[in-house]
Parts: structure tokens; sequence; C-alpha cells
């Protein structure tokens, strides 16, 4: 009976710990798995995505066309692809910061409903 009572107890006091290990664990661990995660993501998006390389070839013709229309063309295209690209890229950013900014709101949001 004893062993019992002695389990239980500690059971409780682990539970307690629990409740009170468990917030910093969520700033701090599982903020860093999120964030690393979330980072890690949007460097894959920016490498797909490689803005440098159409920036570095803004003026070279595609298709080695070198005739002033042809140039004119991959201007213009080169132009609205980088437009597209960066507007990819800023919204995968956008995106990943809400994922961590929800992260970060998910627990105080949740304690707020759970005592109201």
């Amino acid at each position: 009976m004893l062993l019992v009572l002695r389990q239980i107890a500690e059971l409780v006091l682990e539970f307690l710990l629990d409740c009170v290990r468990f917030p910093w664990w969520w700033y701090s661990g599982g903020l860093g798995a999120v964030g690393g995660w979330c980072w890690q993501r949007f460097s894959e998006t920016r490498s797909r995505v490689s803005l440098g390389l159409w920036f570095r070839h803004f003026f070279t013709p595609m298709y080695g066309d070198y005739s002033l229309a042809g140039r004119a063309i991959s201007l213009v295209m080169r132009f609205l692809l980088v437009w597209v690209k960066l507007a990819r890229l800023s919204l995968a950013a956008v995106w990943y910061l809400i994922l961590v900014l929800g992260w970060l709101l998910l627990l105080p949001v949740t304690l707020l409903m759970l005592l109201t």
C-alpha cells in the first residue's frame, strides 16, 4: 500500500513539474525546432527560386537569340519572371513568419480560452 501511495505521489509531482516545464520548452526547444524547420523550408524555396541567377543573367538573351526582337522579348520576359519569383519568395517569407508567430501565440491563446 505504501508503494502505491509513493508511486501516486511521484506521478502527481511529475505531472506538476511537467506543467511548469512545458512553457519553458514551448518557447525554447519547441520554438527552436519550429524556427529551424521554417528557416530550412525558406532556404529551400530561396534555392528553387534562385533570384541571384536570374539577376546575373538578366540582360543575356534567352535561347541565344541575339536579334533585336529576341533581346527585347527576353528582357521583358525576364523582367516579368523576376517579379513573379520575387513575389513568390516574399509570400514564402510571410508564410513562414506567420507560422512562427502562430507558434508563439498558440500557447497563450489556448490558456486564455481554457481559463475563460
